[in-house]
């Protein structure tokens, strides 16, 4: 039997993944149902995702199943009981079709037998690590789960070693303390908003600052990764907004933006330094290091110099941000999915338990 191995990134963004057959996917982590019996007629299928999805948004209940930190990092026991009932909940049911879809998009030879390693938060629970498995078990007949800043350094090979992962998403921002090993509780730490707070934050804001206007989270989100900057940086947003009388109006959004992202990259550097003084290891120092930023947070225009000013590292270590931060975390875990020997596999699955109920 032929072996494919698959990278995950279950993004709450972007589901990302790479197979070992060179094909690589990225797709929205959401998922279209028809509102109605006259949208249903739109459809071949009962679920739609992708183009079909943005073009036909209005006629579908459309879910992000990774929204809010649910299923891959907050879930309790409760909550894992209610979830995996015999009616699941709807962002089971979305996220079963998400990642069914990608991984047949990703063409692997039939017959083959399927092994994923995907990538979780670093403040997984043991019960959102038991969910991202079962649905992915569905699909593959080997998984296991790795935080996502560990992957994505493991894909960097000894270019990452002894550095500080930042992966910065829509749900969370992740911490790793990456030295090639599997890291132990104390070299993890998460902040559990991310992106998505962002957009809130800013469509509450500009509401305020221009009560007429009309604007939803997902043109707070396009405003924020257009204009978006901290630190020195300034990048001027004078943005066209529908109102609620109908008309459109020019706003200048330019401190607004700013105000917002500037409080998010605090929120940044606030977790590092306590990630910083939770590693135990005596080999590590800030000096000797890099800090890496990956995820699609990590395009905020200033944010490296930004961590660099606050944290006083001007010449004595460099903050950037990775190459291909989209795929980073999924090539990562792909890689790590090649290399294993087949005799830790079990071990890895374990490992990743045992480290859980230790933080626990």
């Amino acid at each position: 039997m032929s072996i494919a191995n698959v990278g995950i990134d279950l993004g709450t963004m972007y589901t990302v993944m790479a197979a070992s057959n060179g094909c690589r996917k990225c797709i929205a982590s959401e998922v279209g149902f028809p509102r109605d019996a006259a949208a249903g007629l739109l459809f071949d299928e009962k679920y739609v995702m992708g183009d079909d999805l943005r073009k036909h948004r209005k006629a579908l209940n459309v879910i992000r199943p990774f929204k809010g930190n649910r299923l891959k990092s907050a879930v309790t026991e409760q909550d894992y009981r209610k979830l995996t009932d015999d009616q699941p909940a709807s962002q089971i049911t979305a996220a079963t079709y998400l990642v069914k879809s990608v991984l047949d998009d990703l063409e692997l030879d039939s017959g083959a037998q399927i092994r994923c390693v995907v990538g979780v938060p670093s403040s997984a629970t043991i019960y959102s690590q038991k969910i991202i498995m079962s649905l992915v078990e569905k699909a593959a007949q080997l998984v296991a789960v790795v935080p996502e800043p560990f992957a994505v350094g493991f894909g960097l090979d000894s270019n990452a070693n002894n550095s500080i992962i930042i992966d910065i998403g829509a749900g969370t921002v992740d911490y790793c303390y990456f030295y090639g090993a599997f890291p132990a509780a104390e070299d993890l730490k998460s902040l559990l908003v991310g992106g998505d707070h962002v957009d809130k934050q800013l469509r509450k804001a500009i509401c305020r600052k221009f009560p007429d206007v009309k604007v939803s989270e997902q043109q707070a989100q396009f405003i924020k990764e257009k204009f978006g900057s901290v630190g020195s940086y300034t990048s001027p947003a004078a943005v066209e907004l529908p109102t609620k009388s109908g008309r459109v109006i020019s706003c200048d959004l330019t401190d607004v933006v700013r105000s917002t992202c500037q409080k998010f990259a605090e929120m940044i550097v606030e977790n590092l330094t306590s990630h910083l003084s939770m590693i135990e290891s005596e080999d590590f120092a800030i000096e000797n290091s890099e800090i890496l930023l990956a995820g699609g947070g990590s395009q905020l225009a200033g944010l490296a110099e930004y961590i660099e000013d606050r944290l006083d590292l001007r010449g004595q270590t460099e903050v950037k941000k990775i190459h291909d931060s989209r795929f980073a975390g999924a090539n990562g875990a792909l890689q790590l999915a090649r290399q294993l020997p087949d005799s830790y596999w079990e071990q890895l699955i374990s490992t990743t338990t045992i480290e859980k109920n230790k933080a626990a």
